[in-house]
């Protein structure tokens, strides 16, 4: 009972994902992550994505019964690994127009949420996220936009190593500032059905804002997905509370 209530702890719905991937030279980004981690590559090569998409049906046990509102979210993630091999993402920043998912997120996970004004722009043809985040030292500006293709089939689905790298990331890490080490937690849904795209641009400081060179080009790869629903597990103090292992 307990195992299941932490591990389905959250669930929600992930629409309109875009995702744009540069590589970065390794001796650039391992400094922003944390010492207990280590850089994800791939041949060699690591990268970092700007991703916006949109969520919905948020709910949290064991108060499923409270609705959330819908919300954007932009953010800045590279992708990491444990010593004994465990992959996921780690965000560097994650920017949402839902005050109460900003705060939420940080005290329970420890993730770096900051409220944003977020703009999303959907159309048959194109796609964009706009975002602004209030910080300390001034706002941090951010869009992301793309051409979409108009049909998609099985056939254009996504599916070379370097897309199923990229995508296919079930864990995250965050550090609280209480904890020393970072923490983990999983996230649970279908294998992504995204689609490459050809014209995707972005502009911004979401780099800049972390010692990151901004890109100067366009990605290196973009991707497309209409979205699926996700369940993700309790942060891992809640299971050293209930006296149950982390997730596996």
């Amino acid at each position: 009972m307990i195992q299941t209530f932490l591990d389905k702890f959250m669930e929600q719905h992930w629409s309109d994902l875009l995702l744009l991937h540069w590589p970065v030279p390794p001796e650039i980004l391992r400094p922003t992550i944390p010492d207990d981690l280590e850089l994800d590559l791939f041949e060699g090569q690591a990268w970092a994505s700007v991703v916006g998409f949109h969520l919905s049906g948020l709910r949290m046990r064991p108060v499923r019964w409270i609705p959330w509102g819908d919300f954007d979210e932009v953010n800045l993630r590279t992708y990491v690994k444990t010593a004994d091999g465990k992959k996921g993402v780690w965000f560097h920043s994650l920017d949402s127009t839902d005050i109460f998912a900003v705060l939420g997120a940080r005290i329970l996970y420890g993730l770096a949420y900051r409220s944003a004004e977020i703009k999303r722009v959907l159309s048959n043809q194109s796609i964009s996220y706009e975002s602004i985040t209030h910080g300390i030292f001034g706002k941090i500006p951010a869009q992301i936009d793309a051409q979409l293709i108009e049909s998609v089939d099985s056939s254009k689905i996504a599916r070379e190593p370097l897309d199923r790298f990229l995508l296919e990331r079930y864990r995250f890490w965050a550090k609280r500032k209480s904890g020393g080490q970072s923490s983990s937690a999983q996230i649970r849904h279908r294998p992504y059905e995204a689609v490459r795209l050809g014209n995707a641009n972005y502009k911004g400081g979401l780099f800049d804002a972390f010692g990151l060179p901004e890109p100067q080009n366009s990605p290196v790869v973009a991707h497309y997905c209409k979205g699926f629903s996700v369940e993700a597990s309790a942060p891992q103090w809640l299971y050293k509370t209930a006296g149950h292992a982390n997730q596996r």
